[in-house]
């Protein structure tokens, strides 16, 4: 009688073990769920776009985006998202000036608010860098809708708007795919 009691407070007290190392899980989730790395691929237009002999031109280059999110509650996040336009192009400035533009690399550090379980919109401000013809400062504008597709796992389509100062503006449409670390 007495090994059944001794069985049976030792299941018992396995059981409640357990329960506190899944308890302890499921916390352990939440404070990793507070970074998130998503990478997009998309197309940004370019309406200030020259041709090599500086004839206006419609451009659409190739994009893609790698975005780091620090979540500091549901709502808001503190993130830095990083354009690639992946080609060389020429641009006209605000000046007149016909400038080129090699593979440009545009960090940005933003602020992010969740108005909803779907939508996202941020805002901030960078610098575009190109190893040709200077670099710019620019301020981001972006509006995501994203879907939950596994648990930590989110497919989206963004709008992205760029406007660099006393240079060009480019607006980004993508698809993106994010993971909740």
């Amino acid at each position: 009688m007495k090994q059944i009691l001794l069985l049976s407070f030792l299941f018992m007290f396995s059981i409640g073990a357990f329960s506190q190392t899944e308890s302890e899980k499921e916390k352990e989730i939440e404070i990793q769920s507070k970074h998130s790395l998503a990478f997009v691929i998309g197309h940004a237009r370019i309406g200030q776009g020259r041709n090599a002999e500086g004839d206006k031109e419609f451009l659409a280059v190739p994009s893609i985006a790698l975005d780091y999110n620090y979540w500091i509650n549901d709502r808001w996040a503190v993130g830095l998202h990083t354009d690639f336009l992946n080609e060389k192009f020429y641009i006209e400035n605000e000046k007149g000036k016909i400038l080129e533009r090699n593979r440009p690399i545009a960090p940005a550090l933003t602020g992010v608010f969740k108005p909803g379980e779907r939508w996202t919109i941020s805002l901030g401000m960078g610098k575009e860098f190109s190893n040709v013809d200077g670099d710019f400062t620019l301020t981001r504008l972006s509006i995501e809708y994203g879907v939950e597709i596994r648990k930590e796992w989110e497919v989206f389509g963004v709008l992205s708007q760029d406007f660099r100062w006393t240079a060009y503006n480019v607006t980004t449409f993508g698809l993106g795919l994010s993971k909740k670390l």
